[in-house]
């Protein structure tokens, strides 16, 4: 794209990196040297798949695409679904700026034919890794070092706050025991936190991080954890919706280092397990029978239960002719 600007600036101002425009505002361009990026692309489920079997079916798996790789998860398909969980984490190296683009398609597995494309939806990673507002890996809400929630970027939250204050050309925050500072704000860590002084430390710069768009002139929104909900379209059928994706993209700058594990998202094995339910009494029943000679109302009590199917129940035996709605059993079921 091209920007003219009014030479030179008729009012005080800044440029978005928080530097003096008189000085340029193309000294931040980022470089075209070769960059290798590691791509983790989480793909959680997919809703409403369009069919492509005679059984009105389909076998989806998941293909990522960048102009030098190609990925394809086929030996993982999920069997007759048209809203697959997949549960899976797919890795592949990009090389930007060659590699800037990242198509995922959902495809047909098909044991005799080709493998028909159920539907694609396309990323622009240099688009997210350049961002101001640092789409490479969402912050998350807290800081934990384990657990199924513990930090899963390349970078601490203190080497990420201190390289963005560095880029908009800030003095680095101050910490305090409780409270993080940057120019004259302010932000508290919640008193009920309770943690070790390096991790405290690191929990009050994520605080900023999350709260950077209220920092003046340079603040902006930095892109929390989330799941993105993308829609698939076909080539052929442009604006035709295909069908949904659930999905997340994680970038690290490999010349930072090793990047940490990738978080298992894989389903849960179903388990085994037996249920029991003891039927001990009732109370307040509805009377709603009459006794034949005397007209006095009583009801002939029972239990009934079951998981999922109820052509699948257990009962216990009846308590006959109770006339105050109580009922006693003693009962166990077992599921």
């Amino acid at each position: 794209g091209i920007c003219l600007y009014q030479w030179p600036p008729t009012v005080e101002s800044v440029t978005q990196n928080g530097l003096d425009p008189k000085e340029g505002v193309l000294k931040t361009m980022m470089s075209n040297i070769p960059r290798k990026i590691l791509v983790r692309v989480y793909i959680i489920q997919a809703h409403n798949l369009q069919p492509s079997d005679p059984n009105h079916k389909a076998d989806p798996y998941i293909e990522l695409e960048t102009p030098s790789t190609l990925l394809t998860d086929s030996n993982n398909y999920v069997p007759k679904q048209l809203s697959p969980v997949f549960g899976r984490c797919l890795e592949l190296v990009a090389i930007f700026p060659k590699d800037s683009i990242l198509t995922i398609r959902v495809k047909d597995w098909d044991r005799f034919t080709f493998n028909d494309v159920i539907g694609e939806t396309v990323i622009d990673l240099e688009n997210r890794f350049y961002s101001y507002h640092r789409g490479t890996c969402g912050l998350s809400e807290n800081y934990n070092v384990t657990g199924y929630n513990q930090w899963r970027d390349i970078e601490q939250p203190t080497e990420i706050l201190a390289k963005i204050c560095e880029e908009h050309n800030m003095l680095p925050p101050s910490y305090f025991d409780d409270k993080i500072v940057i120019g004259n704000i302010e932000f508290k860590l919640n008193q009920d936190e309770e943690c070790d002084g390096l991790i405290k430390k690191q929990k009050l710069a994520l605080l900023l991080l999350n709260n950077w768009d209220k920092i003046p002139i340079v603040g902006k929104h930095l892109v929390p954890e989330h799941v993105e909900t993308r829609t698939l379209f076909l080539k052929d059928m442009p604006g035709v919706e295909q069908g949904t994706l659930e999905m997340w993209v994680d970038m690290f700058d490999l010349s930072l280092g090793v990047p940490p594990p990738p978080v298992d998202i894989k389903p849960k094995d179903p388990k085994k397990f037996e249920l029991r339910v003891v039927i001990l009494n009732t109370a307040k029943v509805l009377l709603v029978d009459d006794t034949m000679f005397s007209g006095e109302k009583h009801c002939d009590i029972y239990v009934k239960g079951w998981l999922t199917d109820p052509g699948d129940s257990q009962e216990t035996d009846v308590h006959h002719m109770s006339l105050n709605g109580e009922g006693f059993f003693n009962w166990r079921f077992i599921f």
